[in-house]
């Protein structure tokens, strides 16, 4: 390990680089920062240190100056070099100790208390956690499905909704609202259609460092949607939806199940099961498979391969959880295919979405956490081990 020479230091300035931080650009401040220290050639009066999470996730990204004592929230380039001349403007400041007194901006400090008592009568939460879209309107459905389920959950759990990304509250807003109300167990249930990245890195990433933020607090964590039986029946609604008969044969007709893709090979493989069982369910020309981006077949090679089989009529039928810009590129995609194929006929089924069939898997998967015997909390294990032999980076 390299040991530096601290003679002249006059300034430590403490980087977070926990999962949320890393997760807005912390790597970037990083090297920022270092970047303008040694063109300044201050490297002997200015040290820095990546540090883990520092408890400000709301405040994404921190850097913390000492022995001053100041705390920044850095969102862009400029304010993370003008760190190292001090120019920081001021509603970028979190909290600063100058001279013996405290100076704060009442509005940014605020923040969950570490020692606050629970007064609530509700102790225990569910933390829903949606992938998150660009579109407004892929969120607000997530939001108005868990409206929807309200009636079926316990009304003495606090329930709550966040986002992986792209859209507000994220994963630690969502964990900070169910402890301010008083929570002291919080189940965390994704709403995840197949098991990869987010559900095995991202969203453990996140429990993680909450619970080293709040030892005292009890965090689960539930199993995503994956191979479920109320999923075909969603898939079949999604079929009937465009007046095609499920009990009758189709000789003629292939079914192409869109995924969004994947590198993750248990994702990949899980979803061949789910193509595969779909195709044992119904009497047509073949299901295929196929991925709007990362792994292959691609879409156009999947409307190849249902050619192969000598299918007159395909019917398209996106795996998606949400409306957004992949249902929008599937729009263009099916006039485009009827164009370049106008031997086929081709239906774009309506996308996957939050069927209330669907609200039957969820609370199934709530209770499995809650009861301990969710398949997710071998996943935050997992995680751990993960982290102990190959480090941890969270990038979107």
């Amino acid at each position: 390990m390299t040991t530096w020479n601290l003679m002249n230091l006059q300034r430590h300035l403490l980087i977070c680089n926990g999962a949320t931080c890393m997760g807005a650009g912390a790597e970037d401040v990083t090297q920022q920062i270092r970047d303008e220290i040694r063109k300044n050639k201050l490297d002997d009066i200015i040290h820095t240190s990546r540090t883990r999470c520092n408890g400000r996730c709301r405040d994404k990204c921190v850097v913390i100056d000492y022995p001053k004592g100041t705390w920044y929230s850095v969102q862009d380039e400029k304010v993370a070099r003008s760190i190292v001349h001090e120019q920081v403007p001021e509603e970028q400041i979190i909290y600063s100790i100058e001279q013996g007194k405290r100076k704060r901006n009442s509005h940014r400090i605020k923040g969950i208390d570490k020692y606050r008592k629970y007064t609530g009568k509700k102790n225990k939460a569910v933390l829903f956690v949606g992938h998150g879209s660009r579109l407004e309107a892929g969120n607000v459905e997530v939001r108005n499905f868990v409206s929807q389920m309200l009636p079926s959950i316990d009304s003495s759990l606090i329930v709550e909704t966040c986002f992986l990304e792209f859209a507000s509250p994220n994963i630690e807003d969502g964990i900070q609202a169910c402890i301010e109300q008083g929570a002291k167990e919080v189940h965390v249930i994704p709403i995840i259609l197949l098991h990869a990245g987010h559900s095995k890195l991202h969203i453990p990433a996140e429990i993680e460092e909450a619970k080293e933020l709040f030892p005292e607090i009890r965090f689960t964590y539930g199993q995503t949607i994956g191979i479920h039986p109320e999923v075909f029946e969603i898939l079949k609604t999604r079929l009937i939806d465009i007046n095609f008969d499920i009990h009758a044969k189709h000789p003629e007709t292939a079914i192409l199940l869109i995924g969004r893709g994947s590198s993750d090979a248990e994702a990949i493989s899980d979803f061949y099961k789910i193509s595969n069982i779909l195709n044992n369910q119904l009497d047509v020309l073949a299901v295929e498979s196929a991925f709007i981006g990362i792994a292959e077949p691609t879409v156009e090679q999947g409307i190849e391969n249902c050619l192969k089989h000598g299918a007159k009529k395909v019917v398209m039928l996106p795996y998606f959880l949400f409306t957004g810009i992949l249902m929008e590129r599937m729009g263009r995609m099916k006039e485009s295919f009827s164009k370049k194929y106008p031997q086929l006929e081709i239906t774009l089924a309506q996308y996957f979405g939050y069927h209330p069939k669907l609200q039957t898997v969820l609370l199934e998967r709530l209770q499995q956490a809650m009861n301990g015997k969710s398949t997710g909390m071998k996943d935050l294990e997992n995680f751990r081990k993960y982290v102990e032999e190959y480090g941890y980076e969270h990038h979107h």
